[in-house]
């Protein structure tokens, strides 16, 4: 008997670029393209000076995107140091990036310009290093499929409710029946998959998702394309030889399966779909699987072979790979790998059923027109270097999944490092990037410690100024005439060069300027009737001998004394 809980590993590696959506995008106001590589970063971590702020700021008053993309792109020095994601990037989305970004894509009918997003759609991805992962509900939604196909034998469905024109509402009947029961009484309840994680750095790079006609389509002599814009995706490149791990934990049911309630009803999986023990087979369930997606992914490439559209060199290498006979065949025949199509871009062809007339899948039509349901799709979704390429596509999603592998594969091994041959090398890449982060960071720090030292002095000379303004109050009026010139040639003394570009001054009383304004002072004390006291007068004095040389070029001290008449001034009698 075997015990209740097993466990095995898988190591996925995946075979063309895999692209699985989690709702977030790249936008450009928070990346940028230089060299051929995105940066995505969060922007309130960048370090920006007070022109860069203030251009920021103005732009984004005045709700200019256009303007708020080309500050992004223009100031990338500023923001690649704070990167949390690196990658490369198609040649055609760097190229389509430099002439879209910040101009109107087209004007609506009240001439508002509606501006190009440039959205980048992300892969799903873990939290702090931001890496690409595979779900786990994703892997077992394809051996699903697989499943419920075998079972179904290419029969006409049954038990599928309708909407309206043969549309599918639910199929959920249909599939309990195959699986003998909901949830409770499925067979895959007995299947956990974890996530699929990396186990190194994956390599990733932003394609094209470009959308094409399985069928050649001639409209006045010319090749009809589909309406499907062009999208950009984050996609996890294929030939990464076992990228991804996960656990698989199968529980086996040991004398309850098959079990039924006192009125008959089934309550736990049936015995037909599992092991004697009451568990799940993953050798049967990867020969389903292969058996589903090889037949589908040989039938792709044919039809995409005949169009012209699949890049040669990878059709050539995934079916010498993949050649009855091989390694690789030998492990998909005995169930130690699967076959499986992953992501959205996979294609509704590869999440139905098989069998003549079986799938109903919703096409859209023109415009105005009703959708009409074909048993197979008529375009397919491929991955692009360049928006416009017919030549050397590939399909999304395909991957190949090995259980327990102890030794190499070789044949798998071969095929990714051919794949990867002629990449760029990310860790220089990344060293480059953690040096300025480094040197980005030490900035910031800076930059920190010089706002504080600047606070600190702005709050100072406040400090200062309120007790100055307080000291003023108690002053008589005379004293405070003399306080109010000290404060005006300190306000001068401090914008003196070098710290300023003021220049001191010339001793000429009949020049506006702070020697006049002393010589009227002085006048003002000593003039007939003055109403200053001797204390006052000689503070006068004090600070015009302190003062004045600080202020006043090519200051004489004997001569000025007598000028502006200090001794008078100190003359108490």
């Amino acid at each position: 008997m075997k015990p209740f809980l097993t466990t095995q590993t898988l190591a996925l590696t995946p075979l063309s670029p895999v692209h699985i959506g989690c709702g977030e995008d790249f936008e450009p106001t928070n990346y940028i393209i230089e060299d051929g590589l995105l940066y995505g970063f969060d922007p309130s971590r960048a370090v920006l000076t007070d022109l860069q702020r203030s251009k920021l700021t103005d732009v984004a008053r005045r709700g200019s995107l256009a303007g708020i993309q080309r500050f992004f792109r223009d100031n990338a020095a500023a923001f690649k140091p704070h990167a949390h994601v690196v990658m490369p990037v198609a040649k055609g989305v760097a190229a389509q990036y430099e002439k879209r970004l910040g101009e109107a894509a087209n004007l609506e009918a009240n001439g508002r310009a509606v501006f190009n997003q440039l959205d980048i759609e992300r892969h799903v991805f873990t939290g702090a290093q931001q890496h690409p992962f595979i779900p786990g509900t994703s892997f077992k939604g394809a051996l699903r499929t697989a499943w419920l196909d075998e079972l179904n034998g290419e029969r006409n469905p049954r038990d599928v409710e309708f909407k309206y024109n043969g549309e599918a509402k639910s199929t959920t009947r249909m599939e309990s029946a195959l699986l003998g029961g909901d949830f409770q009484t499925s067979p895959l309840r007995l299947l956990k998959v974890g996530d699929l994680m990396p186990s190194r750095e994956p390599e990733r790079e932003v394609l094209f998702a470009v959308n094409r006609k399985k069928k050649l389509v001639l409209k006045n002599g010319q090749e009809a394309q589909p309406k499907g814009i062009a999208a950009r995706k984050d996609c996890v490149l294929p030939g990464q030889y076992r990228l991804f791990e996960a656990s698989v934990t199968l529980p086996a049911l040991l004398a309850h399966a098959g079990a039924r309630n006192n009125k008959g009803q089934p309550i736990a999986p049936q015995c037909n779909q599992l092991t004697a023990d009451g568990a799940v087979d993953l050798a049967r369930v990867a020969r389903r699987s292969n058996a589903y997606h090889l037949q589908r992914l040989r039938r792709e490439l044919a039809v995409l072979d005949g169009r012209g559209l699949v890049n040669p060199d990878w059709k050539r290498g995934i079916e010498t790979l993949l050649a009855p006979g091989g390694e690789l065949d030998g492990k998909l025949v005995a169930g130690q790998a699967f076959l499986v199509r992953l992501g959205r871009y996979g294609g509704a062809d590869n999440k139905t059923l098989s069998g003549e007339g079986v799938a109903s899948i919703k096409i859209m039509g023109a415009k105005g027109e009703k959708p009409t349901f074909e048993s197979t799709t008529k375009t397919v979704w491929l991955a692009a270097q360049f928006e416009s390429d017919q030549k050397h596509l590939i399909p999304f999603g395909w991957a190949m999944v090995e259980i327990d592998p102890a030794a190499d594969c070789q044949s798998l091994k071969s095929w990714c490092a051919a794949q990867a041959r002629g990449r760029r090398n990310m860790a220089d890449v990344r060293t480059q990037l953690q040096a300025e982060k480094q040197a980005a960071e030490q900035q910031k720090t800076q930059q920190v410690a010089e706002a504080a030292r600047r606070a600190a002095a702005a709050e100072g000379e406040r400090l200062a100024a309120q007790a100055r303004a307080a000291a003023l109050a108690t002053m008589t009026e005379q004293g405070q005439l003399t306080e109010q010139l000290r404060q005006k040639c300190e306000e001068w003394f401090d914008q003196l060069q070098p710290k300023g570009n003021f220049k001191k001054q010339a001793a000429d009383a009949g020049k506006a300027g702070l020697y006049q304004d002393a010589d009227k002072l002085v006048k003002q004390a000593l003039g007939a009737g003055s109403a200053w006291s001797a204390d006052d007068k000689t503070a006068l004095a004090e600070m015009l001998e302190m003062w004045m040389p600080k202020v006043v070029d090519r200051w004489d001290a004997k001569e000025q004394r007598k000028k502006l008449k200090f001794g008078a001034l100190r003359d108490n009698t």
